[in-house]
């Protein structure tokens, strides 16, 4: 960048000898090792922009570092020695402000930029000033200041910037969660006969990503094959190859994304991701339903990547297609033992031994089944529950939707228990809603279950599912009502005046009596325990039945003791004190410690009661002429 200059910087500091008193010779020696130093770090990095697929994303390194903070130590002296030759020092800011952007320290290189339009606002670098400042709000999350920061730059179309603006101001946009905008900015670029083939090659490599989020596979796939996405560096031309492929896979034209990515195996710049596209290729080819030559795809990865990645993702999809399509759950197994084996610690090893566990539960588990069918007296409850489990199995470990929805639709079909019809309903109709995505069948599904099952939890989810209002009541939500009624009548009872005590006995037996009612009504709910519980603290009111509030706190402890009611009734009856072991030994340790104590002060006390009269001491007594002052200041007046 600054080569041109190095010979007349040289033959400039050689005068240093001459002129020892010039002030401009230092200024000279220190820009001159200042640009030296940014042009060995410009070299670098762009050798490390290179090398890697995502720019923004790279790091620069220590050495890289260290050339950037000696360049900010040259520019400091710079501008200490020099601070009022604007010539001289805006240079010097320009590369302290370049330098901490490389470093991506973003804070402060935003504050030198600003320094430098304050100072140098008609320097020739401010142009670059505008956007890199942009920039540097950007990348500093401060999305709103850069947008505004960069209205310069975007409003003048001769700006040395302006296309990279546009970009910048795509980028702010997505940001802003409003990639409609972003695509208009870079369409803009494309749009300008005066943009370079090289930013027109960028442009159409964001807009292709952008595209592709918003799963728009044509016109992804048109900005990627564009013929400026050549002039990208490798690793961009690479993805947008992949992309490109990955564009007709999703459009379901499986063997000419094969076909793609056939090309891309055979390109030497791609070499590192053979093994990858190899696989991709036989998975295509799989999904295109040309079953035998994807088999000799995936078998030729196996053999020439053994070990690897690579073979434990073609193994699981040997396993997978084994699975679904042949159901030969035996010969999956192996595959996906081989899977495993290939390379343990790869995220197709950890899927593999999942679905091989689960193939072998789903196996034992349809043994089961059988031998429960064969029965003469077959236990229905445990078939269910088997089948149950079938289903989570398909579902959440195998992840064949369709099976488990043929399971459940069997349990449906099966039984005249309207408890497990129900549960079997409500699942299918949220596999349809949150698996397959098909709300139609979903919403028809979950209707069926609030119109046959109302006044049940699934009934009542259901409305909830369907963004329905809910009217649905459960026997809980009636009971909670009830207990709610009847806690306001025994409230207004123990708020009224005793010296009305008809009024106030009237008043309870009133909130007894719903109270009973409750429990007899819904009596496993748990406002119905709790109503239970509220009738024996009225028979507790009254010290001839007490009787009867042991007998309710009998029933609570027997029927319901897990519930806090029924704990609470059995700590109720439990009167007797129990001690621990631990608590019985605490307790003679202390009364060993106490006996101790009390033979000790006998001892001093018969002790001293031998001692000879001389031997006791005189007794201190105080002057007669000594007066105890009683005043503040002498009680509390320390000084």
């Amino acid at each position: 960048m600054f080569r041109t200059r190095y010979m007349a910087y040289a033959l400039l500091a050689l005068a240093a000898f001459l002129f020892e008193g010039c002030t401009c010779c230092a200024y000279l020696n220190h820009m001159f090792n200042a640009e030296r130093l940014y042009d060995e770090a410009g070299e670098m990095r762009t050798a490390r922009l290179d090398s890697v697929p995502d720019a923004e994303a790279s790091s620069p390194s220590s050495e890289e570092r260290q050339k950037y903070d000696k360049v900010i130590e040259k520019g400091s002296r710079v501008l200490e020695r020099f601070p009022k030759n604007k010539k001289r020092t805006a240079e010097a800011v320009f590369l302290i402000g370049e330098s901490f952007r490389h470093k991506g320290e973003w804070g402060k290189a935003i504050i030198k930029y600003d320094e430098f339009e304050r100072y140098f606002a008609d320097h020739d670098s401010m142009r670059t000033v505008e956007y890199q400042r942009a920039y540097c709000l950007y990348r500093n999350l401060e999305y709103n200041i850069s947008r505004f920061a960069l209205e310069p730059v975007i409003s003048d179309k001769n700006h040395p910037y302006y296309f990279q603006g546009l970009n910048l101001l795509s980028l702010l946009d997505e940001q802003s969660e409003h990639p409609d905008q972003a695509i208009e900015a870079l369409e803009a670029v494309l749009a300008d006969t005066a943009g370079t083939p090289f930013m027109k090659g960028k442009a159409h490599f964001r807009l292709a990503g952008l595209y592709y989020k918003k799963e728009n596979w044509d016109k992804a796939r048109e900005h990627y094959k564009a013929k400026e996405i050549e002039l990208l560096n490798v690793r961009e031309r690479q993805t947008a190859g992949e992309q490109a492929a990955e564009c007709l896979i999703n459009k379901q034209e499986f063997l000419k994304g094969a076909d793609e990515y056939k090309e891309l195996y055979k390109n030497p710049e791609y070499e590192s991701k053979k093994a990858e596209y190899l696989v991709r290729i036989g998975e295509a080819t799989l999904m295109g339903g040309r079953y035998p030559d994807a088999f000799v795809i995936f078998q030729k990865v196996n053999t020439e990547y053994p070990r690897s990645t690579a073979a434990s993702r073609s193994y699981y999809n040997l396993g997978d297609y084994e699975q679904n399509k042949t159901l030969d759950y035996e010969k999956a197994i192996v595959y996906y033992d081989s899977s495993f084996v290939s390379r343990s610690i790869s995220e197709w090893a950890k899927k593999s031994r999942e679905r091989r566990d689960a193939l072998r539960r789903l196996i034992a588990l349809r043994g089961q089944s059988d031998d429960m069918k064969k029965d003469s007296i077959p236990n229905m409850d445990r078939f269910f529950g088997t089948e149950f489990q079938i289903a989570e199995l398909f579902l959440f470990k195998l992840s064949e939707v369709d099976s488990a929805i043929a399971r459940l639709t069997n349990i449906i079909e099966s039984t005249d228990d309207s408890a497990k019809v129900l549960r079997a309903s409500y699942a299918r109709a949220f596999i349809y809603d949150e698996f397959k995505g098909d709300v139609d069948t979903a919403e028809e599904l979950y209707k069926e279950v609030i119109e046959k099952f109302p006044n049940t939890e699934y009934a009542k989810q259901a409305q909830v599912n369907l963004g329905m209002k809910v009217t649905v009541k459960t026997p809980d939500d009636e009971a909670r009502e009830m207990y709610m009624r009847a806690e306001s009548l025994w409230t207004i009872a123990s708020e009224m005046p005793l010296d009305q005590m008809e009024l106030v006995d009237t008043a309870y037996a009133t909130a007894f009596y719903v109270f009973d009612s409750l429990y007899q009504q819904y009596p496993e709910t748990e406002a119905g325990i709790q109503a239970l519980y509220m009738k024996a603290i009225y028979f507790q009111m009254n010290p001839e039945r007490l009787d009867s509030a042991a007998a309710v706190y009998r029933v609570l402890r027997d029927k319901h003791g897990r519930t806090r009611w029924g704990q609470q009734a059995a700590s109720v009856l439990n009167t007797r004190l129990k001690l621990s072991e631990m608590d019985l030994e605490r307790l003679r340790k202390r009364v060993a410690q106490s006996l101790e104590h009390i033979d000790r002060l006998s001892a001093q006390y018969y002790e001293s009661l031998a001692k000879k009269p001389e031997e006791k001491k005189a007794e201190v007594k105080s002057k007669e002429d000594e007066v105890l002052e009683n005043t503040y200041n002498s009680m509390y007046d320390f000084e």
